[in-house]
């Protein structure tokens, strides 16, 4: 199994919150959740919860005025659940 690019997946995780901002919060997801999937080491269910959960952030990403450390730190976390559902 393929090991994941950590700046990589980081990097498209702020890409999502980015375009959560504008308002368009599964503008990532589609990519991000075809790509880690392929990853997966045997079941897919605990990347999948995460997945949905990071989906419901981006979501209340796009309701709010502004985004700031606190939304960071988030991501951080999502990043570190990700890596331990794909086995790192």
């Amino acid at each position: 199994m393929e090991k994941p690019n950590v700046e990589l997946l980081e990097a498209v995780l702020v890409e999502g919150l980015y375009w959560a901002y504008l308002g368009r919060p599964k503008e990532v997801m589609p990519f991000l959740k075809g790509k880690l999937k392929a990853l997966v080491n045997g079941s897919s269910e605990f990347l999948e919860d995460v997945l949905n959960e990071l989906e419901k952030f981006y979501e209340e990403v796009s309701r709010k005025d502004s985004i700031g450390d606190r939304e960071f730190r988030k991501l951080k976390i999502y990043r570190e659940l990700i890596l331990n559902a794909l086995g790192f």
